[in-house]
């Protein structure tokens, strides 16, 4: 129950994928860096061997690019394998007991968590809290015992971004409990606030992807940023040659392009602010402010999300239905922010929808 599923979406209509418009995965619509693309085509020659197992050039990129030792980095097969890797550690390094998740939230966390052995428990956000953690009330739930918490930061799907001290209190609390803080940073690069530097020192886990902002997500590639005793436990779970040649020559690329970087800034700073202001246009939905890539979206009046969903896929366009996460209603979508001319169409198809 993922966004993104463009596959199915042909499967059911009978469009091509170049005529539907996926909002349901928050992608940067400005594709791969023109470098990853050219080192994609330049390693075909390099597919026949297998990937080199240490994944040694791109853990040096890694480490360079943010100034962190190579030592503290594991790159993987996405950071959904770390998120299904790191239960199977907690007993291993930590008291064997529950996970805390902090909700509405990617439900791979809860499902990886199961796949252990392990028992999650959701600490719902609430919608009047604007979906902001309230430390104390989290003091108090974390009293009662566990081993590991989990949290994105920004916050997916709200769009929440907490600061580097607000993250920072909330492994020191973890700390003082003795609770392994897992922080999913995969939409990071398009808010900033990073704490991969603190992590290193805290006993944090921090998970990090290329694929959304670095348009890679057919690839897979992501990284852990945690100490060496984190890492190394980690290392022996990951399997072998879990990041292919091409991912990780790609993955070098897009990092040393630093002007699609600066490009990806100045879009997103434009596009999701013109997008909020026609989604708050249109009687009946109310967005939420987001310092991601992506934003959430309240129907308010008689509409709701499955019934958008559908309507919208009938006209060759896909939205994320939140019906079912934790802390959420009926009323709940995310949409992605792409390219102003879709982003316009999204909006005057809602318009219309809302009309009916």
């Amino acid at each position: 129950m993922h966004g993104g599923n463009i596959w199915e979406a042909k499967r059911l209509s009978s469009r091509p994928l170049s005529k539907i418009l996926d909002f349901s995965a928050s992608i940067n619509p400005l594709g791969p860096p023109k470098a990853a693309i050219k080192a994609i085509v330049e390693g075909i020659r390099l597919v026949p061997p297998y990937p080199d197992p240490a994944n040694s050039s791109l853990k040096k990129a890694l480490s360079e690019f943010h100034g962190i030792p190579a030592g503290n980095i594991l790159p993987a097969n996405g950071s959904t394998e770390l998120i299904y890797l790191i239960p199977r550690l907690i007993p291993r390094l930590f008291s064997p007991g529950k996970a805390l998740i902090i909700e509405p939230a990617f439900g791979e966390y809860a499902k990886a968590l199961a796949l252990s052995g392990i028992t999650s428990e959701g600490f719902v956000l609430s919608e009047d809290d604007g979906f902001r953690i309230d430390l104390a009330k989290l003091e108090r739930r974390l009293a009662k015992g566990f081993s590991a918490l989990f949290m994105a930061n920004p916050a997916n799907p709200t769009g929440v971004l907490y600061c580097e001290d607000e993250v920072l209190d909330i492994i020191r609390l973890c700390r003082r409990r003795g609770v392994m803080p897992v922080i999913d940073e995969a939409f990071i690069d398009f808010s900033g606030g990073s704490i991969m530097r603190q992590a290193v020192m805290s006993g944090a886990i921090v998970l990090r992807s290329m694929t959304k902002h670095y348009a890679l997500a057919g690839l897979r590639l992501g990284y852990a940023v945690a100490n060496k005793r984190i890492i190394d436990g980690l290392s022996r779970l990951v399997p072998p040659w879990s990041v292919n040649t091409l991912a990780s020559l790609s993955g070098v690329a897009s990092l040393a392009d630093k002007a699609y970087i600066e490009r990806t800034a100045e879009w997103l700073s434009v596009e999701r602010d013109n997008l909020l202001k026609g989604l708050s246009s249109i009687e009946g939905l109310e967005p939420l402010p987001s310092s991601a890539n992506y934003i959430m979206v309240k129907a308010t009046a008689r509409a709701d999300a499955a019934r958008l969903k559908e309507s919208l896929f009938k006209k060759g366009i896909l939205i994320r239905d939140l019906s079912a996460f934790n802390g959420l209603g009926p009323g709940f979508f995310r949409v992605a922010v792409l390219k102003r001319d879709a982003n316009r169409r999204l909006v005057y198809m809602l318009r219309e929808i809302m009309r009916d």
